[in-house]
């Protein structure tokens, strides 16, 4: 025998009171309903292990309680921290933050934004690969409230949370040439679609007229490779040298066979970039950073998309959570 399905008109006649009453116990308007009638509808709901169900509430409210979001890499410490702040902020006002990874493909990121905007999704929090707005709108497909983050985008049609990264990669920059750093070699993802990553290397440019710039894909490197092309810089030159790393992880990833190799122990290397974690000091005490601040720029998108969905209109169009060094 079949068991039937127990749905809200049966936990509103075992309560005797309305299906309103019944739904707006549901959503939580406790203060439209006396203690007594919120302590039967309960007490039905337990009695008939009532479940409501998601999909029916999504049509009748026009609202799932869950935000997208989509990051460029989910195994870098800086997309954890700012789907972690954004969580601070959602998750107790009862929505749900559903993390999407890109895994640095392009391909992959146009598929995720297209499926979002194609669901059910209240909002979407972006960390976009890319800068181009154009391609994102053509992906989103419907009109929703977004946030996009670690990006400068020109002419976002969208509020922006971002860093200062020319000014900040500028300034260590110039402390390092005054330390008579007079070498610069740069590990660094690709820059090409990337804004965060030329306005860093365009800091850094400011003051070195010469770099040694080492890309390097993420998804296809020979690790091996890369340790020779550094090992031949190193030893080809005379000057002090800073090795910078645009992104943390490439400076997690070199940073200990330099050092069993021996290429590091004298006072003519020095290691910077930017980092989200205090991994590279442990690594390398002498190690001066430039400190990010991820978890505070997913904090600041959670409140903004919460501002978006309520229809607030006083939301500045770039938010910058300035880096410091």
């Amino acid at each position: 025998m079949v068991s039937k399905t127990v749905n809200i008109k049966d936990v509103a006649h075992l309560a005797q009171v309305s299906t309103a009453t019944v739904s707006r116990y549901l959503h939580g308007e406790l203060n439209r309903m006396t203690p007594a009638t919120a302590q039967k509808v309960a007490a039905a709901i337990d009695k008939l292990n009532y479940v409501p169900n998601a999909a029916a509430r999504q049509l009748i409210t026009n609202t799932s309680k869950t935000i997208a979001v989509i990051v460029v890499n989910a195994a870098d410490s800086f997309s954890t921290s700012l789907f972690k702040g954004i969580c601070s902020v959602l998750e107790p006002e009862g929505y749900i933050p559903a993390l999407l990874d890109t895994d640095s493909s392009q391909a992959k990121e146009k598929k995720l934004i297209n499926s979002v905007g194609l669901s059910t999704y209240d909002g979407l929090i972006l960390q976009p690969l890319g800068s181009d707005v154009a391609t994102i709108k053509e992906e989103v497909r419907r009109q929703m409230p977004i946030i996009t983050l670690d990006r400068n985008l020109d002419y976002s049609p969208w509020p922006q949370i971002i860093s200062n990264n020319f000014d900040i990669s500028q300034k260590a920059a110039r402390y390092f040439y005054q330390q008579g750093f007079q070498d610069i070699i740069v590990l660094t993802s690709p820059t090409a679609i990337a804004s965060t990553r030329q306005q860093r290397l365009a800091g850094l440019k400011s003051v070195y007229q010469q770099i040694n710039l080492i890309e390097i894909d993420e998804n296809h490197y020979d690790h091996h490779h890369i340790i020779t092309e550094l090992r031949q810089i190193l030893k080809n030159s005379s000057k002090k040298t800073l090795i910078f790393g645009i992104k943390e992880r490439w400076l997690l990833e070199f940073l200990p066979e330099l050092i069993s190799l021996g290429l590091l122990k004298d006072n003519n290397i020095q290691i910077s970039g930017f980092a989200d974690t205090q991994l590279v000091p442990a690594i390398w005490p002498g190690a001066k950073m430039i400190n990010q601040h991820p978890w505070q720029m997913g904090k600041q998108a959670g409140i903004q998309i919460l501002q978006l969905i309520k229809k607030k209109s006083d939301i500045s169009p770039t938010t910058i959570i300035p880096a410091n060094f």
